[in-house]
């Protein structure tokens, strides 16, 4: 049996919102901490080894949460009927 094409549409255009909004919060992410790295080494040079280690796992939560993103978009559009 063959699924509503609307159902098939809207879970095809949630599973590209879903991974346009984790792009651009990701993007932001990084670009935030990553400012932040550089205004904090450029006040305290002394200390670019702590900033680093917080920049570093900063950005791996961000990105965590970005695949965390494209799980649920591989829920939306492989879970759905006739997709």
């Amino acid at each position: 049996m063959a699924a509503d094409p609307a159902i098939v549409q809207g879970a095809l255009i949630g599973g590209g919102l879903i991974m346009a909004g984790g792009a651009i919060g990701a993007g932001i992410g990084d670009g935030l901490a990553g400012s932040a790295l550089i205004n904090g080494v450029t006040r305290q040079p002394e200390a670019e080894g702590r900033l680093r280690v917080n920049f570093f796992l900063t950005v791996g939560l961000v990105e965590a949460a970005y695949f965390i993103n494209l799980a649920f978009m591989a829920l939306f559009v492989f879970a759905t009927p006739g997709a």
